[in-house]
């Protein structure tokens, strides 16, 4: 083999190991993202914005608390997150445990549902309540965990619609879940929607997915 030769491939060496030194480290985004994911969003501008335009049907108008909480039998990184009608934090609409980790070098968000939703209602207010939630409190959403990435100064994650499935409709019909989702300092947006089996969508909006969620405090301070 000729010096010359030899000379190339020790500079392409260098360059890839210089690629690899500079490529970040999963734990390192990790924890700035779940430094940024907790606080107080609501979605009302983007809410007023549809009224204005007159869009129909317009998006509703929904408040998100998101809490860091200590809950040792699911893991680390993991929090508590209610969904309610803004203005009328009376009017809970959903509740759920999301954790974040690292798995085969990409940021993995798993969903849990709640078995008695009402004994966690307003954990956001009291998030020592959860230092005693086990295992058996909490159902983990098969196959529909979301994959983050880092992406132009955001976070944007994804799951695989081929490996998650539920029922939606009146009938119940059996769909596949696409889900995504954004995540900025000051922003989090979340889409989901279905498709039936024909591929036609069953539940969700087709014009804009996204719930654009604002933040308007930190950790609900």
């Amino acid at each position: 083999m000729s010096r010359g030769v030899l000379s190339c491939l020790a500079v392409a060496s260098l360059a890839l190991a210089g690629c690899a030194s500079n490529q970040e480290k999963p734990d390192v985004a990790l924890q700035e993202l779940v430094q940024m994911f907790p606080g107080h969003y609501d979605n009302t501008v983007q809410a007023q914005a549809d009224l204005a335009r007159g869009v129909q049907p317009p998006h509703e108008a929904l408040a998100l608390d998101i809490v860091p909480i200590e809950a040792i039998m699911i893991g680390e990184n993991v929090f508590y997150v209610q969904e309610s009608i803004a203005g009328d934090p009376k009017r809970v609409l959903a509740q759920k445990i999301v954790m974040f980790g690292v798995v085969k070098k990409e940021i993995v968000q798993t969903d849990y549902s709640l078995a008695e939703p009402h004994r966690w209602r307003n954990g956001q207010l009291n998030p020592d309540l959860f230092k005693g939630i086990m295992t058996q409190d909490v159902r983990s959403t098969k196959g529909c965990s979301l994959r983050w990435k880092r992406d132009e100064g955001k976070f944007v994650g994804s799951n695989d619609p081929k490996t998650c499935h539920g029922r939606t409709g009146a009938a119940g019909a059996f769909s596949q879940i696409q889900a995504r989702a954004e995540l900025g300092p000051l922003e989090y947006s979340t889409a989901e929607q279905a498709f039936d089996k024909p591929g036609h969508l069953s539940q969700g909006r087709l014009d804009e997915p996204f719930y654009r969620f604002h933040k308007q405090s930190h950790d609900n301070e």
